[in-house]
């Protein structure tokens, strides 16, 4: 009898582990991240602001690859769209550094000064 309920308990922890690979899950999962990535999460862990940064530090990177493509072919046709892919490269990059530097705001106690 001791033996069902184990291999029950193993398939529930199985299952449970992996909840977040089935469909709906991965949409809320899905989600959450686009929301911490565009609007940033002031409560968020260390270790996903260091993954946004490695992130935003590949679209700067990128940037700077498409800016420096103009000057190597000396500004011939084409160096406009080069540079607009490249600012808009830079502008995503700084949106998802500043999201990975938000603060949780500071709450004022009005019998003191601020925490």
């Amino acid at each position: 009898m001791e033996e069902p309920k184990r291999f029950e308990q193993i398939g529930q922890e199985v299952e449970d582990s992996q909840r977040a690979t089935v469909w709906p899950d991965t949409i809320r999962n899905g989600s959450s991240i686009d929301a911490f990535l565009w609007r940033g999460d002031p409560n968020a862990m260390p270790i996903q602001r260091a993954g946004l940064v490695v992130f935003a530090l590949a679209f700067l990177l990128l940037a700077i690859v498409f800016a420096t493509i103009p000057f190597q072919k000396k500004f011939e046709e084409g160096w406009v769209i080069e540079f607009c892919l490249a600012l808009l490269l830079l502008l995503v990059s700084m949106r998802l550094i500043r999201n990975a530097f938000l603060r949780p705001p500071r709450h004022r106690n009005p019998n003191g000064p601020a925490r």
